[in-house]
């Protein structure tokens, strides 16, 4: 280009423009280019006019090369700029560009000559001998000339040397850094994007089967398996074209960034068990070490084995291509497969290619074509000449003069870098290759590994020995204990009554998995009520006429009294918890009906028991069944009412059956009958009255009657059975089971008061963290249980009173340690437990009363609860041990420093939000307890219908945590009408959410806090999460910014698709469903 700047007046020199030529100066007649030289001394330190300059399009010469450096549209985008363009005739006839469309645009036609002789030179290929003419390019191209084309400066230093002497300013296309900012000049990927697309469709062309898998009437057809080896812009272009195809695809790169890539179009990424990282600079992979690749070349043998085509893209810039695929392994490819190597031009990944031929080695198809972009000569030629006007117009910004400098001092990711990474020539000085830019990015650190794979890692950590080892010595453990107390039995009723406490527990264990999340409110308010089963214990010891005539009996018609309160009580709370989930489309129902086998049950036992038939074991069995029925019922709503209907027969029968066998004398009888009225009468009062939002409170209350209906039970049991204890080889057996029903009642009754303090509001929900409580908690537990040597050592009365009384006092303060030290929002794990603490409590009483009714019902309860208590700690990621210990931190919980959160929060309004609640038509709602602790179910349920009239999809995603019970919020959307069919399980909704438009999060927080997936060293790390953030909207209404339970910051808040709707949930709600139904 200097050729055009020699523009100087005689004796008169004048400087030229930096970053186009040196500083030159020339002697010249003034005369002749006068006018000239006043144009540029106008322009001095501005460049030259855009339309002194022409750019020149010759016709590619290489064998095979079909593409021209300018489309049509490039030509009229540099016309327009103000350049003179110059286009070879036929340059563009290959790729479809015929010269009167070049010629329409603005460009003149010419020969090759007039386009080489340009000040600008537009090439696609790099400059080469030209056979028709006889002489190379270089020589046809004027001196100071600037030429744009693909050069790779590092492998033709002998075109670089010509270069030089023509004194040209080479832009190297190949050489554009791989920056942001130059995404749109980056031809090297907009090539090998169309080569992999090209890649596969040639595989294609050669391979003998569909593609995709296909069953026809003449046989199935297996969908074609496909490799490809490098995940850049080819490697993942290839994936998504054979993905498009129907073709199973795995990808292997060094980068895990690529890898991530290949697995987000599909592909299935494979892997190796060296850990190295194959980050490059500029984006590329790194030669890897000799351990990695002994190991990606044994992953290659094995999947030469297995699949159909291959496709290879490995490339290491400045070098030659690694060989990746050994003669060896073609020859064990299956006979008809194709191998197509993008990598033939540098020398090829797979040993066996011919670079720029088509062969057959073995049975395998290879493709080397060295020209891929070429063989779609429209589509190349178009992108190519987007990036090299792209890069022409931006490093010359100027709209008059065409003027770029080059700095050898520049920032990373500016137009600086571009320049000066791209101008591998200055007025034939080589500048190749540039030095390192200035805040480079530090590398970013190597992605942490998800819990899942920590998980994976820990497992596989495990030997099969181990873990057989561990399996085989539970079974030893469980069947060794068995053998023991078969040696430890009293009598033979012991052994029976194990027996029934075994068979129960199988039969619990297995029931109760079946029942629906949704259901597992009514499920706790079932179980509450079928635990006052503790009444058949109260009336076997109630003695005296109208009133008890002594402790023992007064402490029995105690217990009797409290577990007609759970009965009636809990089955009146369930029958109007699943009265909420009817729906208006629902059938009549008629449960009417099931009088008739109550009827038939209880009546006719008292039809057997007057004809003088003794058939109160068939009862107990029976009554126990109804109780299986009744947790079984609860596994879907269609049967739930059945459910509940069967547990009342089932107490009915078994309290009936307990009468039957006391036959109590008409006074004892009133006196029982007016214990469990007045017990019952009050459950149904307390039932009638309570709000369902205070449900969990509720059944923390009840708990505690159970509790104290145990421990009366068994001090009342020890008063009774004392007299006979010399004489009764089982007493030492009643005495222990005494003991410890004491034990686990009084924890069982505390407890749940202090559950229903926190619930309540009347005691703090925060932990209470006492000072040395874990060493006050083990004193509590010695003490409890050296407690049970005096007991068992000393047979006299008041011995054993004082124990009973000590433990009962010990295990009571125990329950409020213990349970004051867990915040409410673990409260969904405390209730579970004291549930499954009642049902031990009730088994208990069926050992000391040798009641199989009991043993039963108590199984069936202590396993729903611990059931309940194991799905609660799963969904949270934590022990057991670690909730009741009033501790915090999940299994996964790494020992590093949480990461920090950055960023600003966006906040909308209720107007801003309707908005966006218009513009949805996919919404999932995610309440948390902060709905509950606002009662907004109703102005949700009135937008949810509002939204559905207008014709949106609306769900809502529930956490198994949400709320301070299981299916708290189930039972709370069911009473504001929301139909449970549109109510999912967090299993159930996770996977739609990427599909989801707009997500409503109302007062959730550690619940979709984003941290428990990418934060492997937060507390709350592996906790199963509702993945609200990958939908396509988030709202997240919330008092404030704080944060949740367990005090870790929600990264949610801060992300790009999230904004934040603060205030109050109720009166936000309330804004939102009337200006919605406003419309």
């Amino acid at each position: 280009m200097a050729s055009v700047l020699r523009v100087v007046a005689s004796s008169c020199s004048s400087p030229l423009f930096t970053g186009l030529a040196s500083v030159r100066t020339a002697k010249v007649p003034c005369v002749r280019f006068f006018r000239t030289h006043q144009a540029l001394a106008r322009s001095a330190g501005l460049g030259i006019p855009y339309k002194q300059l022409t750019v020149g399009v010759p016709k590619e010469i290489f064998e095979n090369e079909l593409r021209v450096a300018l489309s049509p549209a490039g030509v009229d985008a540099l016309v327009k700029q103000g350049f003179n363009v110059v286009v070879e005739s036929g340059a563009g006839e290959s790729a479809k560009f015929p010269d009167d469309l070049y010629a329409s645009a603005g460009a003149t036609v010419k020969g090759v000559k007039d386009a080489l002789s340009s000040d600008i030179v537009l090439k696609v290929r790099a400059p080469m001998l030209n056979p028709a003419l006889g002489v190379h390019e270089t020589e046809l191209m004027k001196e100071g000339a600037t030429l744009v084309s693909f050069i790779y400066p590092a492998q033709n230093p002998e075109l670089l040397d010509r270069l030089a002497k023509r004194k040209a300013t080479v832009l190297a296309m190949d050489q554009v850094p791989r920056v942001t900012i130059a995404q749109g000049y980056d031809a090297l990927s907009s090539m090998a994007n169309i080569a992999g697309y090209k890649a596969v469709v040639l595989a294609a062309n050669h391979f003998g089967r569909f593609f995709t898998g296909q069953i026809t009437a003449a046989g199935k057809v297996p969908p074609a398996k496909v490799l490809i080896i490098g995940g850049g812009v080819a490697g993942l272009a290839a994936a998504g074209t054979a993905r498009s195809m129907g073709a199973i695809v795995r990808g292997f790169d060094t980068r895990a960034a690529a890898l991530e890539q290949f697995k987000s179009l599909g592909a299935e990424p494979l892997e190796v068990d060296v850990k190295e990282s194959g980050e490059g600079q500029g984006g590329y992979a790194k030669e890897m070490s000799k351990e990695f690749i002994e190991a990606e070349l044994k992953l290659f043998a094995k999947q030469c084995l297995e699949v159909d085509i291959l496709i290879s893209t490995a490339l290491i810039p400045g070098r030659r291509a690694p060989v990746l695929i050994t003669k060896e392994m073609v020859e064990t490819m299956k006979d008809g497969s194709v191998v197509v190597d993008l990598a033939a031009e540098a020398g090829g990944n797979i040993e066996t290619t011919v670079p720029g031929q088509l062969t057959v080695h073995k049975g395998v198809t290879h493709v080397g074509f060295t020209d891929l972009p070429s063989r779609l000569p429209t589509q190349s030629s178009t992108l190519y000449s987007n990036n090299i006007t792209k890069l022409i117009r931006a490093i010359s910004p100027d709209k008059e003069h065409f003027h770029f400098e080059v700095k050898d001092v520049f920032d990373y990711g500016t137009m600086d870098h571009v320049i000066r990474g791209s101008v591998v020539m200055q007025n034939g000085k080589v500048l190749f290759p540039a030095p390192q830019p200035n805040n480079i990015p530090v590398a970013a650190p190597p992605k942490p590994k998800s819990i899942q794979e920590l998980q994976k890692e820990k497992a596989a950590a495990v030997s099969p020995f181990t873990s057989t080892l561990t399996t085989a010595s539970a079974y030893t453990g469980g069947l060794t204990t068995l053998l023991g107390l078969g040696l430890c039995a009293p009598n033979a009723a012991f052994t029976q009554i194990v027996t029934t406490f075994g068979l129960a527990g199988i039969v619990g264990y297995h029931t109760v998995w079946g029942v629906t999340p949704a259901l597992h409110s009514p499920l706790m308010s079932v179980t509450n009520a079928i635990s006052g089963l503790t009444a058949v214990g109260g009336l076997s010891l109630m003695g005296g006429g109208y009133a008890p005539s002594n402790t023992a009996e007064t402490l029995a018609v105690l217990a009797a009294f409290v577990s007609s309160v759970n009965v009636a009580g809990g089955f009146l709370v369930t029958q109007r918890m699943l009265d909420m989930f009817k729906r208006p489309t629902d059938p009549p129902e008629y449960n009417y009906l099931y009088l008739l086998p109550a009827g038939a049950f209880v009546g006719g036992y008292g039809a057997a028991l007057h004809s003088g038939y003794n058939i109160e074991q068939m009862m107990y069995l029976g009554s126990g069944l109804c109780c299986v029925g009744a947790l079984a019922g609860l596994s879907t709503q269609s049967t739930a009412r059945l459910g509940n209907a069967l547990g009342m027969i089932g107490v009915a029968g078994g309290i009936a059956a307990t009468l039957g066998v006391l036959k109590p004398s008409p006074e004892l009888l009133g006196q029982m009958s007016a214990a469990m009225a007045v017990g019952g009468t009050t459950g149904l009062a307390i039932a009638k009255k309570i709000q369902i939002s205070d449900l969990p409170q509720l059944v923390a209350a009840f708990h505690s009657l159970v509790g104290l209906a145990a421990v009366l039970t068994c001090v009342a049991e020890y008063m009774v059975e004392y007299p006979h204890f010399a004489t009764d080889p089982a007493a030492n057996l009643t005495k222990i089971i005494a003991y410890l029903g004491t034990y686990i009642g009084g924890v069982t009754f505390s407890g749940s008061l202090v559950a229903y303090g926190k619930l309540q509001g009347l005691l703090n929900s925060a932990p209470l963290m006492l000072p040395g409580r874990h060493v006050l908690n083990a004193s509590l537990m010695a003490a409890s249980v050296g407690g049970i040597v005096p007991y068992m050592m000393d047979p006299s009365y008041t011995m054993g009173l004082t124990c009973l009384g000590s433990v009962s006092a010990l295990s009571a303060i125990m329950g409020v340690t213990l349970t004051a030290a867990i915040g409410g929002a673990d409260m969904p794990v405390v209730i579970t437990v004291l549930n499954s603490y009642s049902g031990w409590a009730l088994c208990a009483e069926g050992f000391l009363l040798n009641n199989n009714l009991l043993t039963i019902v108590g199984a069936l309860i202590g396993s729903s609860g611990a059931i309940l208590s194991y799905i609660m700690c799963v969904a949270m990621n934590r022990s057991l041990a670690n909730v009741i210990l009033g501790g915090y931190g999940t299994s996964s919980t790494g020992s590093g420093k949480p990461m920090e959160i950055t960023g600003t929060h966006t906040e909308v309004n209720v107007d801003q939000t309707v908005e966006m609640i218009k513009e949805a038509q996919n919404i999932i709602i995610v309440p948390g307890y902060g709905l509950c602790a606002a009662k907004a179910q109703y102005p949700i349920a009135d937008l949810v219908k509002s939204l559905t009239e207008q014709g949106k999809t609306v769900r809502f995603g529930i956490h198994p945590v949400a709320g301070r019970m299981p299916g708290q919020l189930n039972v709370l959307l069911a009473e504001a009408g929301v139909p449970y069919d549109v109510v999912l399980e967090m299993e159930e909704i996770n996977h739609d959410f990427p599909d989801t438009d707009l997500v409503l999060v109302i007062g959730a927080n550690d619940t979709v806090n984003s941290a428990a997936q990418e934060d492997p060293n937060s507390i709350i790390a592996g906790m199963p999460v509702l993945e609200v953030w990958k939908s396509k909207q988030v709202i997240v209404m919330k008092r404030s910014l704080g944060v949740g339970y367990a005090a870790v910051d929600n990264p949610i808040f801060y992300k790009a698709n999230t904004s934040m709707l603060l205030g109050d949930a109720k009166k936000t709600c309330d804004a939102l469903a009337a200006k919605v139904r406003e419309g």
